[in-house]
């Protein structure tokens, strides 16, 4: 009489909280599970102030255990930072020194009006320290 998780595929969410109590389990789905990926965020106060990333491709097939079509975009933005980036140089700070319309170009990467974030007090208004406070 071993326990196991069984999940109840009619209420499942694909949030992960079934991984932790059994790492073995398949939680992704082959049609709905899909990829995104963000760049320019960071945590640390390090040169500038924290920021969000941005979304700059999404919809991606999750086919693991490469996940060629993730490489493919990653392999895009690499070759562009490299060729156009500072030395270090972050990419957040490339980004914005260069601007998304040359990054967009540069990486031949699809922009979708509603994948960049432009709240323009979005800086003045997110609690930007990497500090925690009670």
């Amino acid at each position: 009489n071993k326990r196991s998780v069984m999940v109840d595929h009619k209420k499942c969410m694909y949030c992960g909280a079934c991984f932790g109590a059994c790492p073995a389990i398949e939680i992704n789905h082959p049609e709905h599970s899909k990829l995104g990926i963000w760049v320019g965020g960071k945590n640390s106060n390090a040169r500038s102030k924290p920021s969000l990333g941005s979304l700059v491709a999404h919809n991606l097939p999750n086919n693991p255990p490469r996940w060629p079509e993730v490489n493919e975009v990653i392999r895009k933005i690499l070759t562009a930072f490299k060729k156009e980036g500072r030395p270090w140089e972050r990419l957040g700070e490339w980004i914005d020194r260069v601007g998304w319309k040359h990054f967009f170009e540069e990486t031949d990467l699809i922009f979708e009006k509603d994948m960049i974030d432009s709240y323009r007090h979005a800086r003045t208004t997110f609690n930007q320290s990497a500090h925690v406070r009670f």
